[in-house]
């Protein structure tokens, strides 16, 4: 979240001034210098959610931070059962809340979604999603509130970490992130003897923390480099200037930030049709997009790509085009602020 949440502050503080309010262990070096950064100890690893949810006195020092910067616009970015302490005592503030996932991911806490997450939305004036698969779900269950799309935007500042003289390795395929049953690493891993008769150098590169039940089998086969860990932001360039192309076989997604990483070194992605994806995957020309759970489609796609040099380079540049035009953060910012500038409107008319 704090790759998302920087680059969008940065970009709105050349319209607005910003405050960033956030847990006083978070990484800041992402934030430009014009962020006007508040810090507080919102949450203690040692203590159980409850007892987190329950200290009065961090929900009061938060309370007259937010009352003594007396902001326009509250811009809310995740669901915590510690916000819904403050909610009913912001109203005199205009809230918008960014819905990233507007349904739960297989084994994540139902609770955050059928419980915290409905709280949050009924103080919202407004809500922001990032493609028309999450607005139309959303709309099945929420009523009166209006609901925006303003695309995920790029990580592009991932290029200024890379190391310039390394080349992309021939016949490597990168899966990156954080493994999960829904992103469907089971699928790659099944697609691979199929690949492998095509592409004799090939080299499938798993990179994130997060258990899977292949992993003895990926440890002791060739055609597969594991790096099941946590990849800090310094290590991200290193394996996207690798790649021949970057594939998501996820079995459902409301959007990824790992697209708009990819496009960034201008490399073309395999994308299953789940989600917000096909919002940002132009099939045949930023790459290719194929049913989910299916490891013969998911093996075509990738030869097509690791064959032909020439399509791979086309599909990269339009790739990158792409996020240029389309998923910059000025962009997004602009978006951002007309929804902002909206719900200011509104409730002039409702005062007047």
């Amino acid at each position: 979240m704090v790759h998302y949440t920087s680059q969008l502050s940065n970009a709105i503080s050349k319209k607005a001034e910003v405050y960033l309010v956030a847990s006083s262990d978070s990484d800041f070096y992402l934030f430009d210098k014009s962020i006007n950064l508040v810090q507080i100890d919102f949450y203690n690893s040692k203590k159980s959610v409850l007892l987190n949810t329950i200290l009065i006195h961090r929900a009061l020092s938060f309370l007259r931070k937010i009352y003594s910067i007396n902001p326009d616009v509250i811009h809310l970015q995740s669901f915590h059962p510690w916000m819904c302490l403050f909610l009913p005592f912001l109203k005199k503030f205009r809230i918008i809340t960014t819905i990233h996932d507007v349904t739960p991911h297989p084994g994540s806490r139902k609770f955050i979604q059928k419980v915290v997450q409905p709280f949050h939305i009924k103080y919202s004036d407004a809500l922001i999603v990032h493609g028309s698969y999450a607005k139309t779900k959303l709309e099945e269950n929420v009523s009166q509130k209006e609901i925006f799309v303003i695309p995920h935007g790029d990580y592009s500042f991932f290029t200024k970490l890379g190391i310039s003289d390394i080349e992309e390795e021939a016949g490597n395929v990168l899966f990156f992130g954080r493994i999960a049953d829904y992103k469907g690493l089971h699928y790659l891993i099944q697609a691979v003897p199929k690949i492998a008769r095509f592409i004799p150098n090939l080299k499938v590169v798993i990179a994130g923390s997060g258990d899977f039940e292949e992993k003895e089998y990926v440890e002791n086969n060739p055609y597969f480099e594991l790096n099941n860990r946590f990849i800090e932001d310094a290590e991200v360039a290193t394996f996207f200037q690798k790649a021949s192309v970057v594939v998501l076989p996820y079995i459902e997604c409301t959007q990824t930030g790992i697209i708009p990483i990819a496009y960034a070194f201008k490399k073309p992605v395999v994308v299953t049709n789940v989600g917000c994806i096909p919002d940002v995957v132009e099939n045949g020309r930023t790459g290719f997009i194929i049913p989910p759970k299916d490891p013969d489609s998911l093996a075509d796609a990738l030869i097509d790509i690791l064959k032909d040099e020439s399509l791979r380079k086309e599909m990269g540049k339009n790739a990158y085009i792409k996020m240029k035009k389309e998923l910059s953060w000025d962009s997004i910012a602009e978006k951002t602020f007309l929804v902002y500038t909206r719900v200011l409107e509104k409730r002039e008319k409702i005062i007047d």
